[in-house]
């Protein structure tokens, strides 16, 4: 449930409207509460205005609630990458690019063949099998158990 009101400080009502919900984050990977400013009430925001902004708000919100088996591949590796810096500051400048190569080439792989629409959730074992069938293919061994795990990390974060 979200809710919009007039923000109080020290006792008072200071002029601003907040937004406040409890929503799924997908960097944290649960529900938490939510709390934006939309604005200072004036000539230039009315109270219309704040109501059209919750609705707006609210149906985004709404689109991340599934979860992120519902994300679009791009969106969902975009988000366990950002996670997974989030989790590990000291992660290695190589690290990082490894990282970010190997999701990408899954994505541009994927989307070449099925759309750049695809959702994870339509990503299933034929799926899966084809691409590390060709993956293989092009990489040598060592290089495609380092490319297996961090697909198959995405993927287990996926599913969670």
């Amino acid at each position: 449930m979200s809710s919009i009101y007039k923000r109080k400080r020290n006792g008072k009502e200071d002029g601003y409207v907040m937004y406040s919900t409890y929503a799924y984050d997908p960097l944290k990977n649960k529900k938490r509460y939510f709390n934006i400013t939309i604005g200072k009430l004036g000539p230039s925001l009315s109270w219309d205005d704040c109501k059209k902004q919750k609705k707006e708000l609210d149906r985004t919100f709404k689109s991340k609630e599934a979860g992120k088996s519902e994300m679009n591949l791009k969106t969902a590796i975009d988000t366990f990458y950002n996670y997974k810096l989030s989790k590990n500051r000291k992660m290695q400048e190589s690290s990082k690019k490894l990282t970010q190569y190997h999701l990408n080439k899954f994505n541009n792989t994927i989307s070449k063949r099925y759309g750049s629409g695809i959702m994870v959730k339509h990503i299933d074992i034929k799926i899966l099998a084809w691409y590390y069938a060709l993956r293989t293919k092009e990489l040598k061994e060592s290089s495609m158990n380092v490319h297996r795990r961090i697909i198959d990390s995405f993927l287990k974060w996926s599913k969670n």
